[in-house]
């Protein structure tokens, strides 16, 4: 009975640990590797999936031009997780900025 007890809690704690990091097996060094400023969105979700966020905002500072941009989230603060910017309107949004954070 405790050998079953203790099967169950530690299933609990794998589980637990395997939904904290929330990035898709997608994010593996060889895709992270393909990335690149200038990249199109549709490249981004070939290589990672539909984001788990989407969030629109103003970039730019005043002495440059503002433009809108894109943001897509993978994974959840603060454990694994990834931030794609994009610029542009929809359906044609390029890759500016992004960051990946793995354990």
């Amino acid at each position: 009975m405790q050998t079953l007890s203790t099967l169950s809690f530690l299933s609990f704690i794998s589980f637990f640990l395997l939904s904290c990091s929330a990035l898709p097996l997608s994010f593996s060094t060889k895709n992270i590797m393909k990335i690149h400023s200038g990249m199109s969105s549709d490249e981004i979700l070939i290589l990672f999936g539909k984001p788990k966020s989407i969030s629109l905002a103003v970039c730019g500072s005043k002495s440059n031009n503002l433009w809108n941009c894109t943001t897509w989230k993978y994974g959840d603060f603060p454990y694994d997780h990834a931030k794609f910017t994009f610029s542009g309107e929809h359906g044609s949004y390029i890759l500016n900025d992004f960051k990946v954070d793995r354990d």
